[in-house]
């Protein structure tokens, strides 16, 4: 009796697990990864980076506590080299002017939305960087994307020096 109950609910299971699949299509080869950043579209997370002005969101202002958002998925320790976050370029490292689509917090200081955009493209049809391998595999006029990292800035050529050299210039 146990062993014809296994059957009969692996016998369902089997049927259940077939019928979904082909019910779902399976991703394309070529398709696209999903944007990780696509719940920053939806109105309730502009609260979580953006002060309210008259209100409603301010796109202009941002709070001090938006990187708390960033690293709920983004852990310090896997960032890598990155710049330093918490300082305000006015007050060191020579009054240094940072360009005005580069944010600041309400406090001035950078944070990671000082180089990065949550809502920016995931994807796009430039490298960022020279030696960049795409997302995907061209498909018809789709063509090949690649990853932004949501950097405000960067380059084919030179990479991610064409955002350091925005605020630190070349000598």
């Amino acid at each position: 009796m146990v062993i014809t109950a296994r059957r009969t609910l692996a016998g369902i299971f089997l049927f259940v697990a077939s019928a979904t699949v082909g019910f779902f299509p399976t991703a394309a080869a070529d398709s696209l990864p999903r944007n990780p950043h696509e719940h920053f579209k939806t109105p309730e997370m502009c609260v979580r980076c953006h002060g309210i002005t008259h209100g409603e969101p301010d796109p202009g202002r941002f709070l001090a506590e938006s990187e708390t958002l960033c690293l709920e998925c983004h852990r310090k320790e896997n960032l890598g080299r990155t710049h330093p976050v918490n300082v305000r370029p006015g007050d060191r490292y020579g009054k240094m002017k940072i360009p005005a689509d580069f944010r600041l917090d309400e406090d001035g200081r950078m944070m990671c939305l000082t180089c990065h955009t949550a809502h920016g493209p995931y994807l796009s049809p430039t490298k960022a960087f020279r030696a960049q391998t795409p997302e995907n595999t061209p498909s018809g006029e789709a063509g090949y994307r690649y990853k932004t990292f949501f950097l405000r800035r960067t380059s084919p050529d030179r990479g991610f020096e064409a955002l350091c050299d925005a605020c630190h210039g070349k000598p």
